[in-house]
């Protein structure tokens, strides 16, 4: 994708009109109804947003007048009344294999208005990784990492059996290059605190596979090699649009590879080339991931409801989570 080369991958959020003299007088309630587990409303403010007159509440008594709900999909088995005019939105961050079975209902048809997860048509846009430049680029001493590094690939992993079928493309791989698997599908690993940290020391790359091949569906396993301190390259097989995500010579796309053997034997010359996997070392370190999820899309949420440029629709939830989203594998023959 040529215009990586711009300033800033925080471009990939979409623009939207800085706060002014013909944004709302009036104030938003956003109510989230149902909240996951791992996020707290009380640690978010739209002070950052480029609109600003928003309120986050977790009160169910404010219900009847809030602007916007929020249903995060973990977190709710019933759906209270339906005040007249109010914004339904349906979140998650799952791809839909792992959300399809609590959604395929009538029950919800029509009842949801906009949505708020990692894919970009969603009002809420949250992807799981945004990256941007770094301010200041770590100083490393490239040659000694790479002269340390005496295996090739790891991978840590916990779920065994998945639709994207990474387990037998990864058992495929093996038979080509050495692949070294930790996690509840492997072997223990030593180092509890931050196992990919120190991985890193000793292999040259790292699967970030997803669990479902889905249109922008990236997630932290490739986010987080953008830490500074994994001196990996990342092999990523997920988002059939990756590229519109991540840096170039900065990660590895096995669909670029016709076959495992093929990956294999091109992870074998750029590991006997010190120049040239220093290369993808010094680009990663260039950029870093600011985590997004559903700060992000909480912005997007304020943003729409000041505007509002949306014209009124319901959603078909479970045909919006499907329709044009995820693809089987085709790149593992069994």
């Amino acid at each position: 994708m040529d215009d990586w080369k711009r300033t800033d991958f925080h471009m990939i959020k979409k623009q939207q009109q800085s706060l002014g003299a013909n944004a709302s007088e009036t104030s938003f309630t956003i109510l989230f109804y149902a909240t996951p587990v791992w996020f707290s409303p009380k640690s978010f403010d739209f002070d950052k947003c480029s609109y600003r007159n928003c309120k986050l509440t977790e009160d169910k008594q404010l219900l009847s007048t809030s602007e916007a709900v929020i249903f995060h999909h973990t977190s709710f088995l019933a759906l209270p009344e339906k005040p007249n005019g109010q914004v339904w939105i349906f979140a998650t961050l799952e791809s839909p294999y792992l959300t399809y079975t609590r959604f395929k209902t009538d029950k919800l048809k029509g009842k949801f208005n906009w949505t708020m997860t990692y894919r970009k048509d969603s009002e809420g846009f949250s992807p799981y990784i945004i990256l941007k430049k770094r301010l200041y680029i770590p100083v490393k001493n490239y040659t000694s990492i790479y002269m340390n590094k005496t295996k090739n690939i790891a991978w840590i992993v916990s779920n065994c059996r998945t639709q994207s079928n990474r387990e037998a493309y990864v058992k495929e791989l093996s038979k080509y290059i050495d692949v070294d698997i930790y996690g509840k599908c492997g072997k223990p690993c030593l180092f509890k605190e931050d196992c990919k940290t120190h991985l890193s020391k000793s292999h040259r790359f790292y699967l970030s596979f997803e669990n479902s091949l889905c249109k922008d569906y990236l997630t932290e396993k490739i986010a987080n090699m953008y830490n500074s301190d994994r001196n990996f390259i990342p092999i990523v097989r997920g988002a059939p649009n990756a590229e519109d995500y991540l840096p170039q010579k900065t990660y590895i796309l096995t669909s670029d590879f016709e076959s495992p053997q093929k990956l294999a034997a091109f992870l074998k010359m750029l590991g006997r080339n010190e120049t040239r996997y220093i290369s993808y070392l010094k680009e990663k370190d260039k950029y870093m991931d600011i985590y997004g999820k559903l700060k992000a899309g909480l912005c997007d949420i304020c943003y729409h409801l000041n505007v509002k440029k949306q014209k009124p629709k319901t959603i078909d939830l479970n045909k919006w989570l499907w329709e044009n989203q995820c693809h089987m594998p085709n790149d593992i023959h069994t």
